[in-house]
């Protein structure tokens, strides 16, 4: 959205928010590339911060907006600061679903680069990985991990797999672990 902005000529002040500590950096790889990389991965980043400055985009790295004073036109963030704003764009993306089952503490999610390196290590040496979800970033993360020679299994339907009124319809291994557990 920033660069985006200043493509098409916007010279008002644009700061970029995030709880994260990087520049802004492409996701899809963090499923795939990342996890599977020979080398100690970096985050792929769209724009670094020389760039950034070049085209007068500030950045708060590493704090999160915690609520919008719209009276005051100001954000605040996590770490008290509260920045003003002439027009607020809203780009917060998604965040996984929690899991509620037993195991669950083992349980890791994807969403940002640090996810893909704490994946990265715990399928150093693993033999098998259930991954709940099987969309994009499921089944990318499914194909990282078995270049890394485990195997992997998902489920796309998180309902159907773990609820016992509908056992019939899922995958056979996640059914029998399931089972024992319930």
């Amino acid at each position: 959205m920033a660069l985006g902005l200043r493509a098409q000529g916007f010279a008002g002040r644009v700061t970029l928010v995030g709880e994260e500590r990087h520049a802004p950096y492409e996701r899809p790889p963090l499923s795939k590339t990342l996890i599977a990389a020979p080398d100690e991965p970096k985050p792929p980043t769209i724009v670094d911060a020389a760039r950034l400055g070049e085209l007068g985009i500030a950045q708060i790295k590493g704090v999160a907006a915690i609520s919008i004073e719209r009276r005051e036109r100001r954000i605040r963030l996590a770490d008290g600061r509260r920045p003003a704003f002439d027009r607020l764009v809203l780009a917060t993306g998604a965040r996984a679903r929690k899991l509620t089952l037993p195991g669950v503490e083992r349980s890791l999610t994807l969403r940002t680069f640090e996810d893909s390196l704490a994946i990265r290590a715990r399928l150093d040496g693993a033999e098998r990985v259930v991954i709940v979800g099987g969309g994009f970033i499921g089944l990318e993360l499914a194909a990282g991990a078995r270049l890394l020679g485990c195997e992997s299994l998902f489920s796309k339907h998180m309902r159907a797999c773990f609820d016992a009124r509908r056992r019939r319809r899922s995958p056979r291994p996640l059914r029998r672990d399931t089972s024992a557990r319930a």
